[in-house]
């Protein structure tokens, strides 16, 4: 009697078949890829500081390995950290933090990532102001949660208001993911109106998740503010997550945090023991000096991209067809490229993307990935004379068309 073989199939469940790869990492492979060949790009697509880590920080990383600081910790983080991150934001805000109230992970995206295994449950509505960061609907839907956006506006320059997120809240809404400085716009909410959301979200017992990872990074008068100015206030409510990597240009260190009521880190802490444990303990070390340290490398970080964005938003608006909002912070613009639309065979921002790295090379990230097709995000996390080069290279291509 023969046996017919088959071969074996790989089945995915349904909640990996629904997210997709980052778009900012795509575009960041694709440029590799050319520039591996040989190809000189002008990379505008990744999100990450062209510094190096300030020294001081990447010295106490080296003692760390050089004093045997390799072993686990806790899963948590270790208690000097949390502490001085709890210090750190009780005396900037004001409030009551102690260790239960903090959680160290690697990077800000998996604290935000366990924040929506914890909250989130099968058919929960989590909203989310659009233009957003290509990774938060696909958190939510991952924990089996349904995104819903609100619609922010360019003439407000996409700062969310409550009006927007009114609009498409429903009985089901269980939370609210705000990102200020944001990703990919630039926009910094106003203090006033979010004070008004956070009062709306613990009125409606709504989970307000508060991603201040840009908040060294605002310009031309604008004021960060930080839902954990009410935290005292609101505990149940407020969520802030932060990371090294943008203020410290650790991006590789992977080391970033949750600020939450004790019930809620003690949640994440057994996500987090189950699924990566402890953050490295050498990163840690490095964060912790970068904590107690001055800030003099953060603050020439912060002058050249002051520098970088008076020149780029000028430059950019002034080739035909562009339209860019001066944004507040992170460092990022975010223009319009809709004009283009019909032309040479570009339809939306991801084949305009297409045409700016075949025929420009120069790297853009399309919109699409962040809820707004009329749109690209370019990042001026880049010398100025990167800068320069790639807009003559814009301009060039498009002139064209």
């Amino acid at each position: 009697m023969s046996v017919t073989s088959t071969r074996p199939t790989i089945r995915l469940t349904g909640r990996v078949a629904s997210i997709e790869v980052s778009p900012t990492l795509a575009v960041l492979n694709r440029a590799q890829e050319l520039i591996g060949s040989g190809v000189d790009i002008v990379d505008f697509g990744p999100g990450e500081p062209d510094f190096r880590t300030p020294a001081l920080v990447s010295e106490a990383g080296k003692q760390a390995i050089d004093q045997g600081f390799t072993k686990y910790t806790n899963a948590s983080g270790t208690k000097a950290l949390r502490d001085a991150i709890a210090s750190r934001y009780a005396t900037r805000y004001g409030v009551k933090l102690t260790t239960e109230n903090v959680i160290a992970g690697n990077g800000g995206k998996q604290e935000l990532f366990n924040l929506m295994l914890a909250l989130v449950d099968e058919g929960d509505e989590v909203i989310i102001p659009s233009p957003y960061w290509v990774s938060f609907p696909d958190q939510v839907a991952f924990a089996g949660g349904k995104p819903v956006f609100a619609k922010t506006s360019v003439d407000n320059q996409f700062r969310p208001t409550l009006a927007d997120i009114e609009a498409v809240a429903t009985e089901k809404t269980r939370g609210l993911i705000i990102n200020s400085p944001c990703n990919p716009t630039g926009a910094v909410i106003a203090e006033s109106e979010l004070r008004r959301i956070v009062e709306w979200c613990a009125s409606r017992d709504v989970f307000l998740i508060f991603d201040e990872t840009y908040e060294f990074f605002v310009y031309g008068g604008a004021k960060h503010a930080s839902a954990m100015k009410w935290f005292d206030q609101y505990p149940e409510t407020i969520i802030a997550v932060n990371s090294m990597s943008k203020t410290y240009a650790m991006t590789g260190w992977r080391l970033g945090y949750a600020i939450a009521h004790p019930e809620l880190i003690a949640a994440l802490g057994k996500i987090q023991s189950h699924s990566t444990s402890n953050p490295s303990s050498i990163a840690q070390a490095a964060a912790l000096a970068a904590l107690r340290g001055d800030d003099s490398e953060v603050r020439k970080m912060y002058d050249a991209y002051c520098e970088r964005r008076a020149w780029l938003v000028p430059a950019v608006n002034a080739i035909d067809g562009f339209c860019c909002a001066d944004p507040d912070g992170a460092f990022y613009i975010f223009p319009e490229i809709g004009e283009f639309f019909g032309k040479a065979g570009i339809v939306d921002s991801q084949t305009f993307a297409t045409f700016l790295l075949e025929k420009a090379r120069v790297a853009v990230v399309p919109g699409s990935a962040f809820g707004a097709d009329e749109f690209i995000r370019i990042s001026y996390a880049t010398s100025l004379d990167r800068l320069k080069e790639g807009v003559r290279r814009i301009e060039e291509a498009l002139s064209t068309l």
